[in-house]
């Protein structure tokens, strides 16, 4: 017998339960890129949820729209960017930044993304094109106005490298030139030694006449001066300084102008 035909007796068969869940649409392609693209951790210095994960804020324009624009949507468009997010009901929630927000929308909800219906045409936005064109030049505005700000930075860093390079070229210049002349003529090194023994020489006349001008007592002054110590101390600070000096950003300049009074007096 089989087990499948219905007899008279039986109860009445109930009709097939579709399986919950068949026959859902599910959410649209926009959205679910969208929320990939925002989720990616990766990617959080050019795109991020804000802190409460209630919003998404794009950080880096010009990197969102060269760079994760194509990989996902196929086109660099910023503002078709926009304009789709607009058309699934998403607000821009801060007017200094690119900060998008949608109750359907959030942190960690993907499933939430089939309650965002995608807004119907209006009959005046149709009828007026006008404000839609405004809409888009201000996006293109604002969007020029991040571009700028980010040319003006390079420049800005661009600048301070040069003159970063530039002295250093300008340095290399003139120790090439000097061992160029020290190689070249033994007098010009002998002349050097000379100019920094005078200096040495000038040094401890100073500080000789710095002693006998002091206000120390006679008692303190020679037990001092026993022990040597207050005249070598006094010699080898202004020693430091003369070397400091000497190899500061100013001792080149003043190694050239030597080179050049040692050229003189030669010829």
């Amino acid at each position: 017998m089989n087990p499948f035909l219905h007899r008279e007796n039986d109860p009445p068969l109930s009709p097939p339960k579709p399986v919950e869940g068949l026959h859902e649409i599910g959410p649209p392609p926009f959205l679910i890129k969208t929320f990939e693209i925002v989720e990616d951790p990766n990617t959080d210095h050019i795109v991020s949820w804000n802190r409460g994960g209630t919003s998404f804020v794009v950080w880096d324009l010009h990197s969102f729209s060269e760079f994760l624009l194509p990989r996902h949507f196929k086109h660099s468009n910023f503002s078709s960017f926009v304009r789709q997010l607009n058309t699934y009901g998403f607000r821009k929630i801060e007017a200094e930044r690119w900060e998008f927000a949608n109750e359907g929308f959030l942190l960690g909800q993907r499933h939430l993304l089939k309650s965002i219906k995608r807004r119907a045409s209006s009959a005046s936005s149709i009828q007026d094109p006008c404000v839609q064109l405004l809409k888009e030049k201000q996006l293109l505005s604002m969007e020029l106005a991040s571009l700028r700000q980010q040319q003006q930075t390079a420049r800005i860093y661009i600048k301070s490298m040069e003159q970063r390079i530039e002295g250093a070229e300008k340095k290399q210049k003139k120790m090439m030139s000097f061992l160029a002349r020290a190689l070249q003529g033994p007098t010009f090194l002998y002349q050097l030694l000379q100019e920094r023994d005078m200096r040495f020489k000038e040094v401890e006349v100073e500080v000789e006449e710095r002693e006998r001008g002091s206000s120390v007592s006679e008692l303190e002054a020679l037990a001092l001066e026993m022990q040597g110590y207050r005249r070598q101390r006094n010699v080898k600070e202004e020693e430091d300084m003369v070397v400091e000096r000497e190899l500061d950003d100013g001792f080149w300049e003043e190694l050239l102008s030597n080179e050049s009074l040692a050229s003189t007096s030669s010829s």
